[in-house]
């Protein structure tokens, strides 16, 4: 069983590394855009021009919901692998608890597999005791396999003894009726 549970939360623990991934590509390429405070010696924290072009559409083409104003970067769009698409803000903070709730739930899961692990809430002492009572079955199950193996062996020994023993007095028989009918012709 302890096997079972083993498997069970290796599984729970690729699951959540996959979640973990997941909820941190949305995030990083979902998040509503946020203006840097600005400094005026760096052109690059300016706010937005009023002709800004228009935001990157999202995966499935519909458009991009502005997030005050900001619209993403070229290091965003053209050159990324996963361009950043930003979310409407309601949409996005409702998938933050969601994927946080999925977190949560799966962490859950594998603490309660971690708790139903053999050995977990008991004392050294108690293990001890636990693997010398079972290493004892261990024995005296051997003990008895070992004596059922030394009656099976008899009892195939008598068989072929009976076997042996009608297959003689077959052969006899046989040999008898031949050796008859020979004496009579």
């Amino acid at each position: 069983m302890s096997s079972d549970i083993l498997t069970q939360l290796q599984t729970c623990y690729d699951q959540l590394l996959t979640q973990f991934f997941s909820t941190i590509s949305y995030l990083s390429q979902r998040h509503p855009l946020v203006a840097p405070i600005p400094d005026p010696n760096d052109p690059y924290t300016n706010p937005p021009s009023a002709t800004a072009p228009p935001q990157t559409p999202n995966l499935d083409g519909t458009p991009a919901a502005p997030s005050s104003g900001l619209l993403p970067g070229p290091e965003d769009t053209d050159r990324s692998v996963y361009p950043l698409r930003p979310a409407a803000p309601e949409v996005f903070a409702s998938a933050q608890r969601e994927l946080s709730d999925d977190l949560v739930t799966k962490a859950q899961q594998i603490e309660y597999l971690i708790s139903r692990l053999p050995g977990i809430g008991r004392g050294e002492e108690q293990q001890a005791e636990e693997i010398r009572i079972l290493v004892e079955k261990v024995r005296e199950m051997e003990a008895r396999r070992k004596e059922k193996r030394r009656e099976m062996r008899e009892c195939v020994r008598r068989l072929d003894a009976v076997v042996l023993g009608m297959a003689e007095s077959v052969e006899y028989d046989a040999d008898s009726n031949k050796h008859e009918q020979a004496t009579e012709t």
